[in-house]
């Protein structure tokens, strides 16, 4: 199989060449050029987790087999205090899809676990001796994800820029505290979408990059631009949809768009997805497009308690609208960089949306608790609380742990709250009865081993530093 760029304008690869490239040649995204088709149900619903994963990826790949890729799977899974990786939970009519009992505790684990080892495949495969830059971009959970998931692993460097003052204080302490030798984190002076243009601007600056290879450096990116990362995230949606006998309508809290396009390429494979429910908080970009055909990013961005999604320019929708042809969306991103909107008058079946506001959220996690006895996340309480006002059967997509957000989740469930993010871990575990989550139990005494800063104009500069080149 081969992937084209949404944009059109460069060569086709394979998915092994793909992932270890990033961005394309010409700005765009990797998508395939076709879909494979699922084997039958039946055959599929006995396999574990980590077969299941080998029969979904590997028709996209030339020359990873399916061994590999199931090997590869389940040394990702090991680390998961699930087996499965994953927890479907619920009632009927109201399924939630627990996608965050990996070493984050973000549904960001369930791909960022598996494309180490998959890049690591596609080294044997793709004549290269370069050793591979990681950019990554984050707004909370991806940065620590990537940082976990490619700690100490030969031939690898990740280095992450997040928004100082954009994530809450457990995500950030869980980067400044990843010790391994290989990974850097950096506060960024600015916002996410600051932090996302310039990883971008770096994976498509010809000197830059010819600059890094000199010194014997790849470069490609663990952000959602990867295709590993969407092709790794199908997986559960085909795992979900062969154990619920709920209709296959997902409500997925959106930031940068990556986890519902993997809902709908699942479609493409021949999953019966009746709808998917783009749902988003206070930075309703994405809502509003969907709603009017108009993407607006000039606007402010609101830094709420559900920062993962505090996001104006969601780069996977880019992927959707190539089904559209790569002309249209050449012209739209170009409108989009040079003035920060277009306009899409195409229709785009298969997808709702809805906007819920901070209020909501929390008012939803109160109501989870108290009537469906879940307790919930910040960003898992927005998708909750749009399947609750549409009062249709689906799954909700649940992708964090309330444990990574308990000031946030205490306040909505009317309890005090401690001096410190620790003491109100400690608050919420009495409160619920649950245990702290084993990788937020060591952060209280882990060291602060990361701490560099910088602009959004010195991004470039600070790489360099940190490469030495």
């Amino acid at each position: 199989m081969k992937f084209r760029s949404t944009r059109g304008q460069s060569p086709h690869l394979s998915a092994e060449a793909v992932i270890l490239q990033g961005v394309a040649p010409d700005g765009g995204l990797y998508l395939p050029e076709s879909f494979p088709r699922l084997p039958d149900a039946k055959t599929l619903r006995t396999l574990p987790y980590a077969a299941l994963a080998a029969e979904v990826l590997a028709p996209y790949f030339t020359h990873i087999d399916a061994a590999g890729i199931e090997t590869a799977a389940q040394k990702a899974y090991a680390r998961f205090s699930a087996d499965p990786p994953l927890r479907i939970t619920g009632r009927a009519g109201r399924r939630v899809l627990e996608l965050f009992h990996g070493p984050t505790l973000a549904f960001k684990d369930m791909a960022l676990c598996l494309l180490p080892h998959l890049m690591q495949l596609a080294k044997k495969h793709v004549s290269t001796a370069a050793k591979t830059l990681l950019l990554t971009a984050t707004s909370g959970d991806t940065g620590v994800a990537a940082m976990e998931g490619f700690a100490d692993m030969d031939g690898f460097e990740v280095i992450v820029f997040y928004p100082l003052g954009g994530v809450s204080p457990l995500q950030e302490r869980q980067m400044l505290s990843v010790a391994s030798a290989n990974t850097t984190v950096i506060g960024l002076e600015g916002n996410f979408d600051d932090a996302q243009r310039g990883v971008k601007a770096m994976l498509g600056h010809a000197t830059f990059k010819a600059r890094l290879d000199a010194s014997g450096w790849a470069v490609a990116s663990a952000n959602s631009i990867n295709l590993g990362r969407l092709l790794a995230q199908i997986v559960y949606y085909v795992y979900t949809a062969l154990h619920v006998a709920e209709p296959l309508r997902f409500f997925v809290p959106t930031g940068n768009f990556g986890n519902v396009l993997a809902a709908h390429w699942a479609g493409h494979m021949g999953l019966s997805i009746e709808e998917l429910v783009v749902a988003t908080n206070d930075n309703c970009v994405l809502d509003d497009f969907f709603c009017s055909g108009e993407y607006e990013a000039d606007r402010p961005l609101i830094r709420s308690q559900s920062p993962s999604m505090d996001i104006l320019v969601s780069s996977n929708l880019e992927r959707l609208l190539a089904e559209a042809g790569a002309d249209a969306v050449r012209e739209a991103m170009q409108s989009l960089e040079q003035n920060r909107r277009f306009s899409w008058p195409r229709s785009i079946e298969g997808f709702s949306s809805g906007r819920i506001r901070q209020a909501e959220a929390a008012a939803e996690i109160r109501r989870a608790w108290r009537e469906e006895g879940e307790l919930l996340d910040p960003h898992t309480a927005v998708a909750s609380a749009l399947h609750h006002k549409r009062a249709q059967a689906g799954i909700v997509v649940a992708t964090a742990s309330p444990f990574k957000f308990p000031r946030f989740v205490l306040e909505s469930l009317g309890q005090k709250t401690g001096e410190n993010a620790f003491e109100d871990l400690k608050r919420l575990s009495d409160f619920s009865g649950q245990d702290i989550p084993r990788p937020l139990q060591r952060l209280e005494t882990a060291d602060i081993v990361q701490k560099r800063t910088c602009t959004a104009l010195q991004m470039e500069q600070t790489v360099r530093e940190v490469l030495d080149v």
